[in-house]
Parts: C-alpha cells; sequence; structure tokens
C-alpha cells in the first residue's frame, strides 16, 4: 500500500517539519472537510454517510490549529483536556491576553464561534466512533446543519488561522511594534 512510486506515478513527499507540521496537518484537515462538505451537498445519500469525517476533520483541525497557536503565541497546551476544544479555546484567549492587543487583538466571538463545534462533540468521539468501549452508543446532539453555511465557514476558518498566526507575529515584532507608537530607533535595530 504505502511504496515509492515509479517515475511517471503521482505522489508526495512526507517529511519531518517540526512545528511546521502542525500548520500542514489543521490547513490539510480544513480543505478535506470543505471538500467532503462540497460533496454532501450533491447528494442527500452521501451527505448522510460523509458528514461523519466531514465534521470529524473540521473539529480535529480546529484543535490542532488552537494547539499550533497556543505554542507559537508562547502558551502550554495542558495535558488534561488537550482534546476539548473549549479548553482549548480558553488556553488561547489567557495566552492571546499576554499578547500586545492594538497588533493581535483576537475576538471573543471568534473565539465562541470555534466553540460551537464542541457542543455536537464534548468528548471528541462522537464524529469518530458509533460506540464506546463498553458498548454503549456514543451520544451525539440531535441537530440540523445547514451544509452551504458550514462549507463557506470551513473555508474562512482557514483564513482566520492563517491571519491569526500573523497577527502573533506582528505582536513579537519590535519594529513593527515601534512604528505604531510613533518611536523609532535611530540606528535602525
Amino acid at each position: 500500500m504505502i511504496a515509492p512510486p515509479a517515475a511517471d506515478e503521482p505522489s508526495v513527499r512526507i517529511q519531518k517539519l517540526g512545528g511546521e507540521n502542525d500548520w500542514r496537518i489543521w490547513e490539510g484537515y480544513l480543505r478535506a472537510s470543505g471538500i467532503l462538505l462540497q460533496e454532501c451537498m450533491k447528494s442527500e445519500r452521501e451527505a448522510d454517510s460523509l458528514i461523519f469525517p466531514a465534521l470529524f476533520n473540521l473539529r480535529h483541525a480546529i484543535e490542532v490549529a488552537l494547539k499550533y497557536h497556543i505554542r507559537y503565541a508562547g502558551g502550554m497546551v495542558p495535558k488534561k483536556g488537550e482534546h476539548d476544544i473549549r479548553v482549548l479555546v480558553e488556553v488561547f484567549r489567557r495566552t492571546a491576553d499576554a499578547l500586545d492587543e492594538e497588533v493581535s487583538y483576537v475576538s471573543d466571538d471568534s473565539l465562541e464561534f470555534l466553540s460551537e463545534l464542541a457542543s455536537l462533540d464534548p468528548r471528541s468521539v462522537a464524529f469518530l466512533y458509533s460506540s464506546n468501549l463498553d458498548g454503549t452508543p456514543v451520544e451525539i446532539e440531535s441537530t440540523t446543519i445547514g451544509l452551504r453555511r458550514l462549507y463557506f465557514m470551513v473555508d474562512i476558518l482557514e483564513i482566520y488561522f492563517d491571519h491569526l498566526a500573523g497577527y502573533i507575529a506582528l505582536s513579537r515584532d519590535e519594529k513593527y511594534l515601534a512604528s505604531l507608537s510613533g518611536w523609532v530607533n535611530p540606528t535602525g535595530e
């Protein structure tokens, strides 16, 4: 199944890139969710089975993206609750509070939006498994989801997380921060 490609065969190189893999992983899960949601919109029959992997990919993308941004902003991902989006949102909120707010403003509304998916799947297993280890069904909140809105939100999340990383980088850039205050170091350093 996993073998080197023939000379003319399509291939992809997977390599260890350290923290950059986090970015590639969450972006890939977001894109996969978008592709699955497109298929869901084409057919009601497809939607019944593809919605679970689409939501799992979306949920996992949010989880990995939050962990990446927490670390990138200088915070620590907690061991307890590391798969709980609500916990990760709170940790990110506290981490973002330590950044320069003029540069890195993170709205409470955007963080609450990220928590919405956690209400459907508080234990992060509902879109992955149908039953618990003891054989009982995994509880899932019954709801109806507008596929078109969800599809566009997945697209927006990719942009949101990319911009968030940029804001975090700016909040650490002393030259940029100095330009905001009007003070410029005469030595250029």
